[in-house]
């Protein structure tokens, strides 16, 4: 059956993004069918010696090694982003700027062009030259502080959120730049800072803690983790829900919760979820499978990440796919969750070698 064309089939994407947050980008935009030419330096992306990594952030794009700071392989750069759609990079800021590839520099020689900068803390501020990675940004963006406490203390979050929500952010960014660029026949610059996306994500949150709200899903004791009997790990997501929350207390045997109101629940937290997580502990996992199945709770084994595969849920979602690389072993991958009817969104092509579309004409 013949693939229908991608959303973006058409775009260019000229990228000097290295590591997460631009190839997660690129990836997302290059699955809806971008043309996504990553431009690396001669010895490639820093992260490709983590091979697996690199696959999974860089697959169905084409690479060109070179090194701007000479000026022969800045003008083939340069004849590359002058027919792009998009530029993407992820240095400090002013670097490019140093190297004549500056937004100023190139709007000039491609006004429709959308240039996206991703960086630790945008274009302004006292941070900017700072170095970091994703768990200073939850640091700073108040994403981990909240979870000093208890089993968590020390432990770094399983999610790189300040990599994942830039690159989404920049993906939105650049989505938009192209519909007002229909409109407006003109480009734009997108400064996209890692540590403003964490604090973009969690909007809701901040705003009920200036609030002094109670409202906030994990301050009720109905959302938690609990370990059963045979040592698995289940949830349960009672954000605020009274009617959730008494059929939870009559699943698991804690009558004296019957009834309560949230504001009393949550005033109540320490103690109730320590009677729902010694109630659960009685039981293994299948007892209460069948049981919060039974009753309509609000409730997920928490699973590892080697266990996802085998979920009927992924499973019949079909989000996993296998790329086939160019030594013909397999890839395993994660398809892009959003499902168009009109248009493909699969992965296509294994990550490339450095530099493999050299020489390549770019019409």
């Amino acid at each position: 059956m013949a693939l229908k064309p991608g959303a973006l089939d058409g775009i260019r994407i000229v990228s000097m993004a290295e590591q997460y947050p631009g190839p997660f980008c690129t990836m997302t935009l290059s699955d809806m069918g971008a043309d996504v030419i990553q431009v690396e330096r001669p010895g490639g992306d820093p992260s490709r010696f983590l091979p697996s990594f690199y696959e999974a952030l860089n697959r169905n794009k084409r690479s060109v090694a070179l090194d701007a700071r000479e000026s022969d392989q800045k003008a083939e750069l340069l004849k590359l982003i002058a027919k792009a759609d998009v530029f993407i990079e992820g240095f400090r800021p002013g670097k490019l700027a140093k190297l004549g590839l500056g937004y100023a520099d190139l709007k000039d020689i491609n006004p429709r062009l959308i240039y996206a900068s991703v960086s630790g803390y945008g274009q302004t501020g006292p941070y900017i030259m700072r170095p970091a990675h994703d768990l200073t940004f939850q640091g700073l963006g108040g994403a981990v502080g909240e979870r000093i406490s208890g089993d968590v203390e020390g432990l770094p979050p399983a999610a790189l959120l300040g990599d994942t929500m830039s690159a989404l952010y920049t993906t939105i960014g650049i989505l938009s730049a192209l519909v007002a660029r229909n409109r407006t026949g003109q480009g734009t610059y997108i400064d996209l800072a890692m540590n403003d996306a964490v604090l973009a994500l969690q909007t809701s949150m901040i705003a009920a803690d200036a609030a002094e709200d109670a409202a906030l899903p994990q301050r009720d004791p109905g959302y938690d983790l609990y370990q059963t009997a045979d040592g698995r790990w289940l949830t349960t997501s009672v954000a605020h829900e009274d009617a959730y929350w008494d059929q939870l207390c009559r699943d698991v045997g804690v009558e004296d919760g019957i009834g309560l109101t949230r504001p009393d629940r949550v005033a109540r937290r320490a103690e109730l979820v320590g009677k729902i997580a010694e109630r659960i502990r009685r039981k293994p996992f299948a007892h209460w499978q069948t049981l919060f199945e039974a009753s309509g709770q609000m409730w997920g084994p928490a699973l590892k990440r080697g266990e996802l595969a085998d979920d009927p849920q992924l499973q019949t979602r079909k989000i996993f796919a296998e790329v086939v690389r160019q030594d013909g072993t397999q890839q395993r991958v994660i398809r892009q969750p959003i499902k168009f009817s009109a248009f493909d969104n699969a992965p296509l092509r294994p990550a490339t070698r450095v530099g493999e579309h050299n020489g390549e004409t770019f019409d």
